[in-house]
């Protein structure tokens, strides 16, 4: 019963291994198409001064029990440019739990007529736990006793860089700055293993009609040795109300998405995500929705552009004044 206790938690940690070289070290979401912030922190301000999201995700619906992932954010404008965020998520496998908290700062710099810079950095803790009071084992065992859970902590730090041009907008960053020595260690004793990982995204808005838009979006994330994981989507935006979008990911995996907005400042977007081969082709399929909010505009501490009058509305305006003037001179 001991060995079979323990070849329990080694086939588990394979298993997230295996979950993480086709979805990367973290639980991925697709619903960074309207909420970017879970793309990269740096995204904060580009919507306007504050927005936080809820997510939800459930993944491979053939497993018992699923993976499931929890995930908030939030941005809010501080001041002078600058813009605070937090982000956190707990992903669930079975008896593993991995949670990540996080705290960023964005910087909005303004280059020329329409062309800002931002600037992102963040720090985050994570914690991984095992339940193992939920485990079928031998209670005896040396690794069990006295024991209901194994739990460690640890930190990372990343940053990026992204360009605004109107509707374009173009970035790259490590979300995970720092890599851990002992990444393939079993003597890491339960450390969270990390690899440095790269970032890329490449995106623009194009105008189809009056009320239609079309946003293509392109995401490219290489993290040490692991594979290249490229996300190809589009979205088709009506009245820059409500949204269509569809997903393609390198590892056989396509998604569906459907979103708008209800009620001024409050989202809702859903997708279903689906494998066309590999190991997700009989997965069961993946259901994720996101419930939005965004609240303010840009101050007038921001540096984005602001429309001056026509100045011959001014000489417009000066000319029926002395119109007026004459007028009530002569009747005096």
């Amino acid at each position: 019963m001991i060995r079979k206790a323990k070849f329990i938690i080694v086939g588990l940690v394979c298993f997230l291994i295996g979950k993480a070289a086709v979805g990367q070290q973290f639980p991925l979401t697709n619903h960074y198409l309207f909420n970017p912030y879970s793309l990269s922190p740096t995204f904060a301000g580009s919507k306007g001064a504050g927005e936080f999201f809820f997510n939800y995700r459930k993944d491979w619906l053939n497993f018992n029990p699923a993976p499931e992932t929890f995930r908030f954010n939030t941005s809010f404008h501080v001041g002078n440019n600058m813009y605070l965020g937090a982000e956190a998520f707990l992903d669930k496998v079975d008896i593993f739990e991995r949670f990540k908290g996080s705290l960023s700062y964005t910087y909005r710099l303004q280059m020329a007529r329409s062309q800002f810079l931002h600037f992102g950095i963040w720090g985050s803790a994570y914690q991984n736990t095992i339940s193992l009071d939920n485990i079928h084992g031998n209670l005896d065992d040396p690794l069990f006793r006295n024991l209901d859970q194994l739990s460690k902590l640890t930190y990372n730090a990343g940053f990026s860089l992204i360009y605004f041009n109107q509707n374009f907008n173009v970035g790259f960053g490590m979300p995970t700055l720092l890599r851990t020595k002992d990444a393939y260690v079993m003597e890491s004793q339960g450390n969270f293993a990390f690899e440095q990982e790269f970032q890329f995204h490449i995106s623009n808005t194009f105008d189809l009609s009056t009320d239609v838009q079309l946003m293509p979006f392109v995401v490219v994330r290489r993290t040490s040795n692991q594979p290249t994981i490229i996300d190809v989507s589009a979205s088709f935006i009506f009245g820059e109300r409500f949204w269509l979008s569809g997903l393609y990911r390198n590892n056989q995996m396509i998604s569906l998405g459907v979103g708008g907005e209800l009620f001024n400042t409050m989202n809702l977007n859903y997708s279903y995500e689906v494998g066309i081969g590999g190991i997700h082709y009989r997965s069961g399929g993946t259901h994720e929705i996101t419930l939005g909010f965004r609240f303010g505009g840009y101050t007038d501490g921001d540096v984005r552009e602001k429309k001056q009058p026509k100045q011959k509305n001014k000489k417009y305006m000066l000319h029926d004044y002395q119109q007026l003037y004459e007028q009530k001179y002569r009747r005096d």
